[in-house]
C-alpha cells in the first residue's frame, strides 16, 4: 500500500509536468493562453488557486488510477537548427521595412514646394511621348485630336530608399505630396476630355531616387495648315510642351532615348501618316529662356476621295458642254439649255469645294482646276452665242481683215466682173485705161447661206480646239502637281 502511494505521487508529478509542457506549447501556437492563466494564478490576492473551470479535467481518485510506467522527463527547451534561426531573423527584419513605412518616412520630411537640388544645377526632365491615337483632323478649324501618354523621368535625391530594394508606386491620392514638373501644351485649344477609366496617372519611385511619372492626355491641338497644294498637300501638325514657371536655370526638358513612339493601329481616313520628327522649340521671354519640346506628325492627304467627288465630275461636265458643237445652230433652245446647265453645275461644284475650307485668299491647286473647267464651259456657251449671231444674219456686216483671214471668210468672196466694150483710151500712150470692176451684189439668200456656212465652220473648229486645249492643260496640270505630291 505504501508502495502504491509512492507511485501515485510520482505519477501525479509526471502528469503535472506533461500538462505544463503541453500548455506552453499551446501558448506558443496561440491556441490556449496557458501562460496568461498561470500569470493570473500567481498574482491572485491571497495566493490561492482560482476556482476550477467548468470544463476542467479533474484527476480520478487514487484508487481508480491504474499503475503506469515511469516516463522520461520532457525537455522544456526544444533544440532548433541554426539556419532556421538566421532565416527567421532575416525574415523579421524584412517584415519591418514595408512600402507603406518607406512612403510615410519619405513624405514626412519632404517638401513638394521646392524642386530637387534647390539652388543647384537645373533638373533634367527626360520626356517620352507615346501616341495612342491621332485623328479628327479638320481643315475648316485647322485642329486635330490626339491621345498620348506623357512619360517624364528625373532624379530626386530626397526620395532615395536603399533599405527597401524595390520600386514603389504611389497612388493618385499621394501624387500632390511629391514635386512634379509643371508642364503644359503650348498649341492646346481644348482639353479635359472625360476618360472612361478615371484618373490615368502613375508615379514610380526607384531606390536610387529616380522618379518615373506617366499621365494620359486627350487634347484638341491646333495645326497650322497650308492649302496651296490642296488636295495634293502635305500638312505637318505639331505638339509642343513647355514648363510654365521654370526657366532653363531650374528645369531642362530633354528628349529621351526613344522620344516619340507611335501606336501600330493609327489609321486616318483622309490622311496618310508618313512619319514623325522631334525637335526643340525654346522660347526667349523677359524673365528668361524656357525649354520647349516639339513633336511633328507628317500627314499626306489621300487623293482618291477628291478624284471621285471633284475631278471626275468636273471633267464630265466640261466634256458635256462640248456636245453643243454637234448640235445645229438652228436648234437654239437645246444648245442654250445645255450650256447654261453646265455653267451652273460647274459653279455650284466650285462653291461646294470652297465651303469645306477656311476663308483664305490664296489660290489652291483645286481652284486652278475648277476655274479652267468653268472657263471651258463658259467658252462653249459664248461660242454658241457667236455662232447663233452669225447664223441668223441676213445682211452683210464687217469683220476685220485679219479675223476673216484667220477664220477663212475671204475664200467665200467670189467676185464676178462684167466685160466692158467701150474701154476709154489713154491719150498720152494710146493704151486703154484700166477701170475698176464692181462686184455683183449678192442676193439675200446668198448672204444668208454665206453666214450659215461661216457659223458651221466655227463649230467645226471648236470641235477640235476645245478638246485639244483641255488635253494639253491636263497634261501640264497633272505633271506639275503630281511631281510635288508625296503620297
Amino acid at each position: 500500500m505504501a508502495m502504491s502511494k509512492h507511485m501515485l505521487v510520482k505519477l501525479s508529478l509526471l502528469v503535472c509536468a506533461v500538462l505544463s509542457q503541453y500548455g506552453m506549447v499551446l501558448e506558443a501556437m496561440g491556441v490556449f493562453p496557458y501562460g496568461r492563466y498561470a500569470r493570473d494564478v500567481s498574482h491572485t490576492a491571497n495566493g490561492d488557486l482560482p476556482p476550477p473551470a467548468v470544463n476542467s479535467v479533474r484527476p480520478p481518485p487514487a484508487e481508480e488510477q491504474p499503475e503506469a510506467f515511469p516516463m522520461p522527463p520532457i525537455p522544456r527547451d526544444i533544440p532548433r537548427d541554426e539556419d532556421d534561426e538566421s532565416a527567421n531573423v532575416t525574415r523579421s527584419k524584412a517584415d519591418k521595412v514595408t512600402p507603406t513605412k518607406v512612403i510615410v518616412s519619405l513624405l514626412s520630411k519632404y517638401d513638394d514646394r521646392v524642386r530637387p537640388d534647390f539652388k543647384g544645377p537645373p533638373v533634367k526632365i527626360f520626356c517620352q511621348l507615346v501616341v495612342n491615337n491621332l485623328g479628327s483632323v479638320k481643315a475648316e478649324t485647322m485642329d486635330y485630336i490626339v491621345t498620348v501618354f506623357m512619360r517624364q523621368r528625373w532624379v530626386d535625391s530626397r526620395l532615395q530608399h536603399y533599405d527597401f530594394n524595390d520600386s514603389i508606386v504611389l497612388s493618385s491620392r499621394n501624387l500632390d505630396k511629391v514635386w512634379l514638373p509643371d508642364l503644359f501644351f503650348v498649341n492646346e485649344k481644348a482639353a479635359g476630355f472625360i476618360s472612361t477609366t478615371g484618373n490615368n496617372k502613375m508615379l514610380r519611385i526607384y531606390p536610387n531616387g529616380e522618379v518615373l511619372y506617366s499621365e494620359k492626355y486627350t487634347m484638341l491641338l491646333k495645326c497650322r495648315m497650308n492649302f496651296e497644294m490642296f488636295p495634293m498637300d502635305t500638312q505637318v501638325c505639331t505638339l509642343q510642351t513647355e514648363s510654365y514657371s521654370h526657366t532653363d536655370k531650374d528645369l531642362l526638358l530633354i528628349w529621351d532615348v526613344d522620344p516619340v513612339v507611335l501606336s501600330g493601329d493609327i489609321e486616318l481616313p483622309e490622311y496618310i501618316l508618313r512619319g514623325r520628327r522631334f525637335t526643340t522649340c525654346d522660347s526667349d521671354r523677359e524673365i528668361g529662356t524656357f525649354t520647349c519640346l516639339e513633336a511633328q506628325f507628317k500627314l499626306v492627304r489621300r487623293l482618291g476621295f477628291y478624284l471621285l467627288s471633284s475631278y471626275i465630275p468636273s471633267i464630265m461636265i466640261t466634256v458635256l458642254s462640248w456636245l453643243t458643237f454637234w448640235i445645229s445652230p438652228e436648234i437654239a433652245p437645246a444648245r442654250v439649255a445645255l450650256g447654261i446647265t453646265t455653267v451652273l453645275t460647274s459653279t455650284a461644284l466650285f462653291g461646294v469645294n470652297r465651303q469645306t475650307m477656311p476663308r483664305f485668299s490664296y489660290i489652291r491647286a483645286m481652284d486652278i482646276w475648277m476655274m479652267v473647267c468653268i472657263t471651258f464651259v463658259f467658252g462653249a456657251l459664248v461660242e454658241f452665242i457667236a455662232v447663233h449671231f452669225i447664223f441668223k444674219r441676213h445682211k452683210k456686216f464687217g469683220f476685220p481683215k485679219k479675223v476673216r483671214n484667220l477664220v477663212g471668210l475671204n475664200k467665200h468672196w467670189k467676185f464676178k466682173y462684167r466685160k466692158q466694150d467701150n474701154t476709154p483710151l489713154d491719150l498720152e500712150n494710146g493704151t486703154p485705161k484700166k477701170k475698176r470692176r464692181r462686184p455683183r451684189r449678192r442676193t439675200a439668200a446668198e448672204v444668208t447661206l454665206l453666214y450659215q456656212t461661216r457659223a458651221r465652220r466655227i463649230d467645226l473648229i471648236s470641235r477640235v480646239v476645245f478638246p485639244v486645249s483641255f488635253t494639253f492643260f491636263n497634261i501640264a496640270y497633272w505633271t506639275i502637281y503630281l511631281s510635288w505630291y508625296e503620297a
